[in-house]
């Protein structure tokens, strides 16, 4: 019964995804030759996952949705890496900055001592975050570079470069909306997507 409602909840995360309102911008790991590509999608509703009923999930289509992602929390994700529940943290940054502070270089350590058990064709998708504050075009590129200072503390941490995409969201997809310091904090992120 609790598998059946995992798949339910993540059934219902699938099929707001492909609705979402989301800008994003794909990087290329070419650290040489850095390209940029831009993708859009539209919806407007956001659902509280608790109230998902459970009938109206269909079976057939839970064969697609990614078996790794357990749920997502506000400050992370919890994945199944070789068969554990593993909790993978958000990496934070202080206004209109990329760098990684000495809290969050150890949190992204032990996010790399996660990570390295994932298989061998699991990647890794670094998604860039900013709060509202700037022009759409500075936060995409704020966002790159959040993304890449998370890869460059995994790499260093021995997780290959190979496996890991860089995308900004910019300021498009906050996880907070109120006009507060607190809240604009949370919008300040990269986030980590395993993928296959």
């Amino acid at each position: 019964m609790k598998r059946i409602s995992i798949y339910s909840v993540l059934f219902a995360v699938f099929l707001l995804a492909g609705c979402s309102q989301k800008k994003e911008v794909e990087v290329s790991n070419d650290s040489s030759n850095s390209t940029v590509q831009s993708n859009t999608s539209s919806s407007t509703s956001e659902t509280n996952l608790n109230n998902i009923d459970e009938p109206q999930v269909n079976h057939e289509v839970i064969g697609v949705i990614n078996d790794m992602l357990v749920n997502s929390q506000e400050n992370g994700h919890f994945y199944i890496i070789n068969g554990k529940k593993v909790f993978i943290e958000n990496i934070y940054f202080a206004f209109d900055k990329y760098n990684l502070d000495e809290k969050m270089q150890n949190t992204s350590s032990n996010n790399a001592f996660k990570l390295s058990k994932i298989k061998s064709n699991t990647r890794i998708k670094l998604e860039g975050h900013t709060d509202e504050w700037g022009s759409g075009e500075y936060n995409q590129a704020l966002g790159v570079k959040r993304a890449k200072s998370v890869r460059n503390s995994l790499i260093s941490e021995g997780i290959s470069g190979d496996i890991i995409d860089l995308v900004s969201f910019g300021e498009s997809n906050p996880v907070c909306t109120q006009k507060t310091q607190n809240c604009w904090q949370k919008n300040r992120r990269v986030e980590h997507k395993l993928t296959k």
